[in-house]
């Protein structure tokens, strides 16, 4: 999900990624509500164990893959780019010079599936020393038009304060 706010000191944009992180959550305490019987009495066969800690740990990993929240914030006011980003484990973070950002832009990351290549997009930050900052993950299609909104929103903002190379 991604959505954008404006006030009279800044430009902020959030990301968060958990719905689907949600769902894979419910289906370990599913899984174990159905074999408890056979833990607690120890009845439970080697293969049946090893299907149920490997279809626990799965959808636990990809729960920590998924779940991911972000948040940039562009201030005229403070002269200052802030970038944060956390998952369930991990933080990162960055406050730059806001004539850092040379550039705003989508780029198209290349993705393989079933029917061959094609291409999803990401919103990254270009800095004036060349360094890419990926403020999203990569959306499918479908979020294009959100995406290009994000962009020229920012674009706008920050025309009035450094000219983008």
């Amino acid at each position: 999900m991604l959505a954008i706010e404006r006030d009279d000191s800044a430009l902020r944009v959030h990301y968060r990624s958990y719905r689907l992180a949600l769902v894979l959550l419910v289906l370990p305490p599913l899984m174990l509500f159905e074999h408890l019987p056979a833990l607690l009495d120890r009845s439970i066969e080697r293969s049946d164990l090893a299907a149920l800690i490997i279809g626990v740990a799965l959808p636990l990993l990809g729960a920590y893959l998924l779940i991911e929240f972000a948040s940039f914030s562009f201030s005229r006011r403070d002269n200052l780019f802030s970038w944060r980003w956390r998952n369930l484990l991990r933080r990162k973070s960055r406050e730059l010079p806001l004539q850092s950002v040379a550039r705003v832009r989508r780029e198209a990351v290349e993705s393989g599936d079933s029917g061959g290549a094609g291409y999803s997009y990401r919103l990254v930050v270009v800095l004036d020393d060349g360094s890419v900052i990926g403020l999203t993950r990569s959306y499918s299609g479908i979020h294009d038009r959100k995406l290009d909104q994000v962009v020229d929103q920012v674009r706008e903002y920050l025309g009035h304060v450094v000219p983008m190379r």
